[in-house]
């Protein structure tokens, strides 16, 4: 069975746990090793279990263990050249073609962010397909298009607009989030999942990438909820990824 771990997911650290029948893969790694080391234990895992370490980009917050992961886990780092090149370490360069790490099939996702050369991933095993996209001021055409037949989606829901405006942030930072290479809002997660459950094979959604002064939980479930309830969507299961948010099968 194929089953989902998004146990840290916020402006503070990312990381998620793909795993099937003993084996994973490791989705950015911007929190401590030990606490990496706790989920996978967790899950009856070790490093030695993990197929490959997918990368998004190089911010921090997706990347904290890298230097640690790159010394102490035999599997392989795979990102965009970019990513590699700016944090200077040795790893597969997927050239955004689809390539496979173990018993997953990878399909790089293009994403709009302000990085050396960000991506989110569709992964395939078992006849079923996940994405996972944060960090993306827009959907692009290969985000809509490769997010079509997944049954779960890990989405980016960064921020309220009203909790952005009247936060505490700078003007220039508030632009950033806001721009097409900043990230995406409540609205634009809530319109993209939407416009994928209409589609049909849509059962799970995970809202990520939550901001730790622009959002809350409940304001962007609320969000999407609102959203499905204008368009009669009522068969979508909906968590929050991070500490909170259960294993989930795909």
């Amino acid at each position: 069975m194929l089953h989902l771990y998004p146990f840290s997911s916020s402006s503070k650290g990312n990381a998620t746990l793909l795993m099937q029948n003993g084996r994973g893969l490791l989705i950015d790694c911007g929190v401590p090793l030990a606490q990496i080391r706790r989920a996978l234990k967790q899950m009856g895992m070790d490093l030695d279990a993990l197929d490959g370490i997918l990368l998004t980009h190089e911010h921090k917050d997706h990347i904290l263990a890298i230097p640690q992961l790159t010394r102490k886990s035999p599997a392989a780092v795979y990102a965009t050249g970019g990513t590699l090149q700016a944090l200077a370490i040795p790893g597969v360069d997927h050239q955004g073609a689809p390539f496979s790490a173990g018993a997953f099939h990878v399909v790089p996702i293009e994403t709009s962010h302000d990085a050396a050369g960000p991506c989110g991933y569709r992964i395939e095993a078992e006849g079923k397909a996940l994405a996972i996209v944060t960090d993306t001021g827009k959907a692009t055409p290969s985000m809509l298009q490769l997010l079509s037949g997944c049954s779960l989606i890990m989405l980016e829901s960064n921020y309220d607009p009203e909790m952005l405006d009247c936060g505490p942030y700078p003007p220039l930072l508030k632009r950033r989030i806001r721009s097409d290479c900043g990230h995406l809002s409540n609205q634009d997660c809530a319109a993209l999942l939407a416009l994928k459950a209409l589609e049909g094979d849509l059962k799970t959604a995970v809202l990520a990438h939550l901001s730790d002064h622009n959002n809350t939980p409940l304001t962007a479930k609320m969000a999407v909820l609102n959203t499905f309830e204008q368009y009669g969507i009522t068969d979508i299961r909906l968590e929050v990824g991070g500490a909170f948010c259960p294993v989930l099968e795909v």
